[in-house]
């Protein structure tokens, strides 16, 4: 089924504010955190504070995200044809031993 384009740009839409605020919530959580653990009281924190922990926030997100992205590309490029294999000839292994001790040749073969 072909993909229309306002059915990308919703897409990139929804990649750009979850890149957008994901790091936000994280900024939320360790101000909650460490409001409760009784280390931080809110009124010291001051804007700078705040902008300075949502970039380094947002910079640690995209990053994790390229590590991930990078991770699933090098596994299906380089790892996944290995292990094709593998299944392939495993199958073959098992279609072969399987036509030995029936003495006939299966049909479901690809």
């Amino acid at each position: 089924m072909p993909v229309s384009p306002s059915q990308k740009r919703i897409a990139l839409l929804v990649i750009g504010l979850v890149i957008l605020f994901a790091p936000a919530l994280f900024v939320l959580a360790t101000l909650e955190f460490l409001i409760l653990s009784g280390n931080l009281a809110l009124s010291e924190v001051s804007l700078l504070e705040f902008v300075e922990l949502y970039l380094i926030d947002l910079v640690l997100f995209v990053l994790l995200g390229y590590g991930v992205y990078r991770l699933t590309f090098w596994l299906i490029q380089d790892r996944l044809p290995d292990a094709l294999e593998t299944v392939d000839e495993a199958e073959a292994a098992d279609r072969a031993a399987e036509a030995e001790t029936t003495g006939t040749v299966s049909e479901d073969r690809p």
